[in-house]
């Protein structure tokens, strides 16, 4: 089947009433996911968005943190070259403990510079000078440095910095005495406030956190502050535990382990250094705007299909209504149609409708080369019987003459038809004479057996004659000798008495005489 048949074949009512709701259902469907599509690539945009904004946070931090951390390193390893080279004796203590001073004032981010002896007294300070009596011996880079020989930059935990009682973030190197072994240390602190103030710059959400931390997981400093933040680790959480042993940068949906807040994360260990940087943004608040978004298009989305549905159900009742009409138009025309065909007072085809049988069956059998018969007969003295009885009753005889010849005219392919006036007209197609003599006679019989009265007749009763035909057709126009074939055997049959049946074989030269 081409296209253009199939768009051109028109749909059964049914299939027309499902087509529509199937499109209708349909064009939903489509609304539906495409809205789904939508309000889904939105959130994906903001998640994507949200893990830019949070990545540029931690790469600002991460270079603050490596800025700070490296100017303090460089500082230190200054210092313990000139330590180890021209020793701490007390003519050197007073020089350093001004180059010390300078340092600090030239270095943003630091609280102060120390140097301390083997022992882990102080020699010099960027705070006083003179000798100080502290010793720091207990503290845990003095012993790292102490029990290790690694001259890598160390960065310790958290303290509280006996000189000002601020929480500082101590960076420390080992000096050495000319002969490898252990000369003191040399620290320099960050207080963690320093870190705080530029975290409290950073534009981030209410919930959201930025944070740096010992690989270890001690926090260093965070934005919210915590109250144990000495004592906090993170070491437990997912970016430690999960993500940090696979890659040292990326980004991931966490829920917190000190607030647990599910927040969009951003990590990044430093290059070189023990340290983690980190911010999230809360997801909650990530999506507090998409909700309202997601609201508005489903309203939209639920108007839009609100509209189609009123829509499809108008027009599939306007559907239904003209199948209605167009099934009651139908019937009438089919009615109209067997009016057109049907004799209004028998019911039984006119003979209009005998004209077109009789053409299509003598077709036929020209085709397949098979005998057809015409029965033409004739109610007896019918005038005598209108004028005796008058035309009431006269068409009362012919509704019952009809009904009896339909009796017995039992194939569903053979015709019976009014022809006119009183004469009536069966068609048997496929049929030989023998076949259809039988025929007239049974309805010969079945109306003179009716004994339906009729004074003007001789014989007391309604009678009719008739005059049978059978023929082979050899043209396609030779219907009409057949016709009058029978109406001159029907004559004969007059002449002959009436109440009989005059037959014959047709040719289309025919001499048949009345027997």
């Amino acid at each position: 089947m081409t296209l253009a048949r199939f768009f051109s074949t028109r749909l059964t009512p049914k299939a027309l009433s499902n087509s529509l709701i199937g499109f209708i259902a349909l064009v939903c469907l489509l609304l539906i996911l495409a809205t789904v599509w939508q309000i889904q690539q939105s959130a994906n945009e903001r998640v994507d968005a949200a893990k830019v904004s949070v990545s540029n946070i931690v790469i600002a931090a991460e270079q603050l943190a490596r800025d700070t951390m490296l100017q303090a390193d460089n500082t230190l390893q200054d210092i313990a070259e000139r330590v180890a080279h021209d020793g701490i004796g007390a003519e050197q203590q007073s020089r350093m403990t001004t180059l010390l001073a300078r340092q600090v004032e030239r270095i943003d981010g630091l609280q102060g510079l120390f140097i301390f002896d083997a022992k882990g007294n102080w020699v010099a300070n960027s705070f006083s000078q003179g000798v100080q009596t502290k010793n720091n011996s207990d503290r845990d880079y003095f012993i790292f440095h102490r029990d290790n020989t690694t001259q890598a930059i160390h960065i310790g935990s958290i303290v509280q910095s006996r000189t000002t009682g601020d929480l500082i973030i101590p960076i420390s190197r080992r000096i050495e005495s000319p002969d490898g072994s252990f000369a003191g240390v040399a620290l320099a602190t960050i207080p963690v406030s320093y870190f705080q103030n530029f975290f409290s710059r950073v534009d981030i959400n209410n919930d959201g956190v930025i944070f740096l931390a010992l690989d270890k997981g001690e926090l260093l400093a965070r934005r919210p502050t915590v109250t144990a933040l000495m004592t906090t680790n993170l070491s437990k959480g997912e970016i430690f535990t999960r993500y940090l042993p696979h890659s040292d940068s990326g980004t991931a949906i966490i829920k917190s382990v000190v607030d647990g807040v599910e927040r969009i994360y951003a990590y990044r260990r430093l290059s070189g250094l023990p340290i983690i940087a980190a911010a999230g943004i809360s997801y909650q608040q990530v999506f507090a705007p998409w909700w309202s978004y997601v609201a508005q298009s489903l309203a939209v989305l639920g108007v839009i299909i609100l509209a189609l549905a009123l829509l499809g159900g108008l027009l599939y009742r306007q559907i239904q209504q003209l199948l209605i009409a167009e099934r009651e138009l139908n019937a009438a025309q089919n009615k109209l149609e067997i009016i057109a065909m049907t004799d209004s007072l028998t019911s039984l085809a006119n003979r209009r409708s005998y004209d077109s049988a009789l053409k299509k069956e003598w077709a036929r059998a020209l085709r397949n080369q098979s005998s057809l018969a015409v029965i033409l007969l004739d109610i007896d003295w019918f005038k005598q019987y209108n004028d005796h009885y008058g035309h009431l009753l006269g068409d009362d005889c012919l509704v019952e003459v009809a009904a009896l010849i339909a009796r017995n005219v039992s194939r569903p392919f053979d015709i019976a038809a009014r022809y006119g006036g009183e004469e009536f007209v069966i068609l048997l197609p496929e049929t030989e004479l023998a076949g259809a003599i039988v025929v007239a006679e049974k309805v010969r019989l079945s109306i003179e057996q009716a004994r339906i009265q009729h004074s003007a007749s001789a014989l007391g009763i309604v009678t009719i004659s008739a005059g049978v035909v059978a023929v082979y057709p050899t043209d396609k126009n030779s219907h009409r000798g057949s016709m009058a074939e029978a109406d001159r055997l029907l004559y004969c049959a007059k002449i002959k008495g009436r109440n009989c049946i005059e037959a014959a074989a047709f040719h289309r030269d025919p001499s048949v005489i009345c027997h």
